[in-house]
């Protein structure tokens, strides 16, 4: 039995759903212990783009089972739209998804409250407005629907009344508001996803069978705990919401692989120190073609940042690196990485210390010379340029952990694979 784990180092959005495919071909089991309909991965099968938002990219490898955790706010609506994108795709899922009994369920509701929130902040946060936050914070007040819920229609619907009640109570809503919630088709889809509702336990800790992949979302500057509060998601992203939202405990995993991509990009609001505002930020957005896979928003791009990426790497306990997205720089003729940053007249090497301030930091850089050509055409690390090979060298030293994967493309081909 292994269990090898797979984060994101940064703000999200580093490419994690390309290399879960790749070492989801090893792994019997791939397995969601956080977040929900948040997430985009985006994975190329078979020369076709797939985005999936909730169901474990494993999906795409035949020989996984594809577990939604405890520790996931799934969204039925959502799956129906991903199982649809499967079916079209000749994916079969059949016996291949669980949800587990204890994952709790966003409803038309959670949506409906996330939006009224996000109109009523102006857009402070940025969230996606997919019902997430409101949905764990119902969590936290023990007044939350579960999984297991569904499988009983009438109680279902006997607790999204309730709950309804208590928005009104608070008013989180206005009854006029529910005329935006089609909820017959919302019990539909609850109804077509009964099948996929079981207990994750006993499949999770099958000792004799389970190779297990885990899959986060979002990145670890997202997390509630240790990430930009408050612009961060509802959940812990990092490796320690793995004991909680799957049930295994940290001493049991093997390996822990953070994703970053050779340059930094951003979602919605928060501090970003080394964002771009330039035509190099220009650049890296056009060639990068940096749109979020949720919300189509176009993404914030900025030079790595070593102090964020140590950080990250301390707080997942990082064991190696995949890098993606270095073909990226290609056409860069200078790149940049931030290697530490100046407040108030002191070098800060540590994020910790800043990180309530991170708006007021200034980023110093070292700078590298630029390959100017393709990467693409790369089978090993050796055939990489000179230039390409020195950048990434210093940032797995500075960062003190191995680069084991490098992504060089958005194809399924397009990996070195260092180890």
């Amino acid at each position: 039995m292994s269990i090898n784990v797979i984060v994101g180092g940064q703000w999200g959005d580093e490419g994690k759903g390309k290399i879960v495919d790749l070492l989801s071909k090893n792994v019997n089991i791939v397995a969601r212990y956080q977040g929900g309909s948040n997430a985009g991965h985006t994975v190329y099968h078979n020369n076709k783009k797939i985005i999936l938002h909730q169901i474990p990219t494993g999906i795409l490898r035949e020989n996984n089972v594809c577990i939604l955790g405890k520790g996931m706010v799934v969204d039925p609506d959502g799956i129906i739209e991903e199982i649809e994108c499967l079916n079209n795709n000749n994916i079969d899922f059949n016996n291949r998804i669980i949800i587990d009994y204890y994952a709790h369920i966003v409803t038309p509701l959670h949506k409906l409250i996330d939006k009224i929130n996000e109109e009523k902040s102006g857009g402070k946060i940025g969230t996606t407005c997919k019902g997430i936050g409101p949905t764990y914070q119902d969590k936290y007040q023990r007044i939350g629907i579960r999984a297991i819920d569904l499988l009983d229609i009438k109680l279902l619907k006997k607790k999204i009344e309730e709950r309804t009640k208590i928005a009104i109570d608070r008013s989180e809503i206005c009854e006029d508001d529910l005329l935006n919630i089609n909820l017959n088709d919302y019990y539909s889809s609850c109804i077509k996803i009964k099948d996929f509702i079981n207990d994750s336990f006993p499949v999770l800790f099958n000792k004799d069978k389970s190779n297990i992949l885990i899959e986060g979302a979002q990145g670890t500057l997202l997390d509630i705990d240790h990430g930009t509060f408050p612009y961060v998601t509802s959940s812990n992203c990092s490796s320690g919401g793995i004991s909680t939202g799957l049930g295994i405990p940290g001493n049991k995993l093997d390996s822990v692989i953070g994703i970053f991509k050779a340059y930094v990009t951003r979602v919605g609001g928060g501090p970003f120190p080394t964002e771009l505002f330039d035509e190099n930020g220009k650049q890296l957005q056009s060639i990068g073609k940096e749109l979020g896979a949720t919300t189509g928003r176009v993404r914030r791009c900025g030079w790595f940042d070593i102090v964020a990426a140590k950080y990250s790497a301390c707080i997942n306990g990082l064991t190696g690196i995949a890098l993606t997205k270095l073909d990226i720089l290609d056409s860069f003729d200078t790149i940049y990485v931030c290697t530490h940053y100046e407040y108030k007249g002191s070098k800060i090497t540590e994020m910790s210390k800043v990180l309530n301030y991170l708006d007021e930091v200034t980023p110093v850089y070292k700078q590298f010379k630029g390959w100017n050509c393709s990467v693409e055409g790369s089978r090993v690390f050796e055939d990489l340029p000179e230039e390409a090979k020195v950048y990434i060298n210093f940032l797995s030293s500075e960062i003190g952990v191995p680069i084991e994967i490098i992504s060089i493309g958005p194809k399924r081909h397009q990996i070195l694979n260092l180890q």
